[in-house]
């Protein structure tokens, strides 16, 4: 396939996203929480310095959140919260864009019906799914409570619903790209989050079902294990970081 993203990007695939997360953004900027709850204590007091007990695990939300650990003590729970109501947006982008791109011919009825370029949805409700969606899941009751309080969990959703994301993206040309943060960043949310294990499996066949026989190329193997183990190499980050500030203890 061409590896340039040249599929027609109509208002759905292209637009609309955009209008959910901005939309989402001002919703969960309105609801956000002013102060720090029970459930976001732990996480803003390993920011904060509260909790003088070392972290070793979830590398990717440290590296996230360090920038404010810089700021002043007493801006730094709002500074959290207003953090997860990004990501909690750019979560619900990615869902309705992921929604957008689902290819619609699994069926012999949908082929005969859907006969647009790459199988997407191109009728006249076609906005009818990403909207139903971010709604399901915006409005979900512990979704909301995560998205308007920092307890540290909207990043494993945003980077779950990234990878979902990137596959679909993947399937349309076979742009390398999509393919290079995927790897790279299944990788990564392994380190942030041990549940992410489960479903390498289901990310396995799905690579399989896009690329095919092509899979099997001894260079695409390598290439996607390296982006993977590179994820996976913030593991170490922690560590090392630890051993230089507990350097009588191994680290810790």
């Amino acid at each position: 396939m061409d590896q340039t993203e040249s599929t027609p990007m109509n208002f759905v695939q292209r637009k609309l996203p955009w209008i959910i997360g901005g939309v989402a953004l001002v919703f969960f900027l309105l609801t956000m929480s002013q102060s720090v709850t029970t459930s976001s204590l732990p996480v803003i007091g390993k920011v904060t310095g509260w909790d003088w007990s070392p972290s070793i695990q979830a590398p990717v939300f440290y590296l996230l959140t360090l920038p404010i650990s810089f700021l002043s003590i007493s801006s730094q729970p709002g500074a959290m919260n207003v953090l997860t109501v990004i990501l909690a947006a750019l979560t619900l982008f990615n869902l309705a864009k992921a929604v957008s791109l689902l290819p619609h011919d699994r069926t012999r009825d949908q082929r005969v019906r859907e006969q647009s370029d790459f199988s997407l949805l191109s009728s006249p409700l076609a906005w009818v799914p990403p909207i139903f969606a971010a709604l399901i899941c915006g409005l979900q009751l512990s979704f909301w409570e995560h998205a308007t309080s920092a307890t540290g969990e909207m990043i494993d959703l945003l980077m779950f619903a990234y990878l979902i994301r990137c596959l679909l993206e993947y399937r349309i040309g076979e742009n390398e790209k999509w393919r290079t943060r995927f790897a790279f960043l299944y990788g990564a949310s392994i380190t942030n989050n041990w549940a992410m294990i489960a479903y390498f499996p289901l990310f396995l066949g799905a690579v399989i079902w896009i690329k095919g026989i092509a899979f099997f190329q001894g260079r695409f193997l390598l290439k996607s294990t390296f982006l993977g183990l590179l994820g996976l190499g913030l593991y170490l980050l922690l560590p090392v970081l630890l051993s230089g500030q507990y350097p009588d203890s191994g680290g810790i």
